[in-house]
């Protein structure tokens, strides 16, 4: 049986019991040191990462710099995209406290997602709301740009 914060993630969100138990049964649990990099630009994951306790820092580098995509915290699913895709991620996810995870193997995952397609929802919604954070930033970025633009000119 699955523990209650298992199930309590995006990802697991709105799929069947059986389905949650099938995909959890294949994971491995593992805490994680402050300063521990989850995912490393340029490095393909080991499998879908679950945060289950503590949070973690998502940066990529934009115009040179590193820069924060936000806060990760306990619930969040991350490695989909290059899960789901087979292209190593181009952010990098690093522990900000001691961190639990639970590491669901690319090979085991994708095997539960052709035994059941209705994975396919959970996975749309997250990588959804990842293009929006992404659009965000870049929307940010621009306006930052711009100001700095407008600026210099005056």
């Amino acid at each position: 049986m699955t523990s209650p914060i298992e199930t309590e993630n995006e990802l697991y969100a709105g799929l069947s019991e059986a389905v949650r138990q099938e995909l959890s049964g294949n994971g491995k649990a593992v805490c994680c040191t402050r300063g521990t990099r989850l995912i490393q630009k340029g490095a393909f994951p080991q499998g879908v990462i679950i945060l289950n306790s503590g949070a973690a820092e998502t940066t990529v580098i934009v115009a040179g710099r590193e820069t924060s995509l936000g806060i990760a915290r306990p619930g969040r699913v991350l490695a989909l995209h290059s899960v789901m895709t087979g292209t190593a991620p181009e952010t990098t996810v690093t522990c900000l406290e001691e961190c639990r995870i639970t590491i669901v193997p690319k090979e085991a995952f994708l095997a539960v997602l052709a035994q059941h397609p209705e994975i396919y929802f959970s996975v749309v919604k997250i990588l959804s709301a990842d293009l929006a954070t992404a659009d965000r930033l870049i929307r940010e970025c621009a306006r930052g740009h711009q100001a700095k633009s407008t600026t210099r000119s005056a």
